[in-house]
């Protein structure tokens, strides 16, 4: 019966927000179902760890009553809806086995079995293996594991804080100030067994890891990719070493973030290319999402401002931003820097050696150079694979590509997404004490993997472009309203 309870905890929220996406599409385009899937199942489930924050919030016992009684009803009423809506005359499945032939049907069936062989053996690893790395049991399941023994949202807070309480109902860990989202993700299977079971508060790290398979196959098709050529970038996804890594030793943050910001930039690339206002909703909604998983999930969703303007803007009038900002950064730096206080957020302080923003924290500017333990990691280790050499290439063609067709906006904001990332890492790195974490191999790889879902489906469009591919069926277009 235990069985039956966690499968219900880990499908019917998924299930849920699926149906309802499916609401959305209701055009039989390629890939509508896998992308559905995808972004149903981590839509689902952060809607259960934010059911979960408000149960805290409001003081009410930590249950799975209210969770599974709202995805119920949601459930009832998306199939109440889909069933009064006509379908679309033509299946997906149908035109995409069509245009196999005698050769692609069967690569296709091969990838399709790797993925599938590879997949078991991590599933086999996540029901074996105990809460194990060092992250997921000193923040993340550590939290997850007092939420679900005491089934309440007790509060975690500084250390000096935690010495100076009287009442005995404060707990501390290090990274006492992280967002919650992913401890209520791991406490939300345990509340409906009704007590702490460490494989199933791990189970969550499978299903998010086949979310992005199956939300990047679904984007790829529907930005007009072949069957084989979607499956093919599916697979350069799921057989990256340390994305394997994250699913067999499950519990850290960074999967979770890798794939909320990999589907952000496929939503966000398809509104811009097509108009699509559902996509630009979505990419809007897992922007914030990845704020609510790490705390630089806000720094990596403020790099698609500079992307939505190269998009959004002529070439004069990116010049005139560009000449505006670097104006702007030599007042800064003739005045010796900006000091103030935000009401309700805190202070914000830049200068030549400080930056300090609300929600991020402190970060003191001083050049580093750890060039051969960044090129060890990125480009020689196998990590990666080839990953580094990909994206590489990828900058290279994208810009050729640019160059002769300027007026591509989807192009222009994916090359500047692409340089702003890079960019983000760089001076991360090299500009900041996060240089430790390179020279020390630590946090370096795990920063990088917030990135390569999404830079892998931009290269994608890159050499689908390269190719020759265009988008040609109007059924591709839609824009609600």
């Amino acid at each position: 019966m235990d069985g039956w309870w966690l499968a219900l905890a880990l499908l019917l929220p998924g299930i849920t927000m699926a149906l309802w996406l499916r609401l959305l599409w209701p055009e039989a385009v390629p890939g509508r179902w896998p992308l559905v899937l995808g972004y149903g199942y981590l839509l689902g489930m952060l809607g259960v760890a934010a059911l979960l924050w408000f149960q805290g919030v409001l003081g009410w016992p930590l249950g799975s009553g209210i969770p599974l009684t709202v995805s119920g009803l949601l459930l009832v009423a998306a199939v109440f809806l889909l069933v009064q809506r006509p379908s679309a005359a033509s299946p997906a499945w149908q035109g995409a086995r069509e245009r196999l032939n005698f050769w692609q049907g069967p690569a296709c069936g091969l990838i399709l079995l790797w993925v599938v062989a590879r997949w078991v053996g991590l599933a086999l690893e996540v029901w074996w293996q105990p809460l194990f790395p060092w992250d997921a049991w000193t923040t993340w399941g550590a939290r997850a594991k007092v939420w679900s023994e005491l089934q309440a949202l007790v509060p975690f807070v500084s250390p000096e804080a935690w010495l100076a309480d009287r009442t005995g109902t404060l707990h501390t860990i290090g990274a006492w100030g992280y967002p919650v989202t992913i401890s209520l993700v791991a406490t939300w299977p345990t509340l409906v067994l009704g007590t702490w079971n460490e494989t199933a508060a791990n189970l969550p790290w499978l299903g998010v890891g086949l979310a992005l398979g199956l939300g990047f196959y679904g984007q790829a098709r529907l930005w007009g990719a072949s069957p084989l050529t979607a499956l093919v970038f599916v697979w350069l996804v799921m057989s990256v070493p340390l994305l394997n890594t994250h699913v067999a030793l499950a519990g850290y943050a960074d999967l979770w973030m890798a794939t909320a910001y990999g589907l952000a930039l496929m939503a966000f690339l398809q509104w811009v290319r097509s108009g699509d206002q559902r996509q630009g909703w979505l990419a809007i909604l897992l922007m914030l999402i990845c704020v609510a998983i790490k705390r630089e999930g806000l720094v990596w969703a403020a790099l698609f401002i500079p992307a939505l303007l190269a998009a959004k803007l002529g070439r004069f009038s990116l010049l005139m931003v560009g000449g505006v900002l670097l104006a702007l950064g030599g007042l800064l730096w003739v005045l010796g820097g900006l000091a103030l206080e935000v009401p309700g957020l805190g202070a914000i302080r830049l200068s030549a050696d400080l930056i300090q923003l609300p929600l991020i924290g402190e970060m003191r500017l001083e050049n580093h150079a750890p060039w051969e333990p960044v090129l060890r990691q990125y480009f020689l280790y196998s990590n990666w694979h080839l990953f580094a050499y990909l994206v590489v290439l990828s900058l290279v063609a994208a810009s050729a590509s640019l160059w002769r067709a300027p007026d591509q906006a989807w192009q222009r904001a994916g090359l500047v997404w692409a340089l702003g990332s890079i960019a983000a890492l760089y001076f991360l790195f090299f500009w900041t004490d996060a240089y430790l974490w390179a020279i020390q191999a630590t946090s370096i790889n795990r920063l990088l993997l917030h990135f390569m879902p999404a830079f892998l489906f931009w290269s994608m469009t890159v050499w689908l472009e390269v190719a020759g591919y265009r988008q040609e069926s109007p059924r591709l277009v839609h824009k609600a309203g």
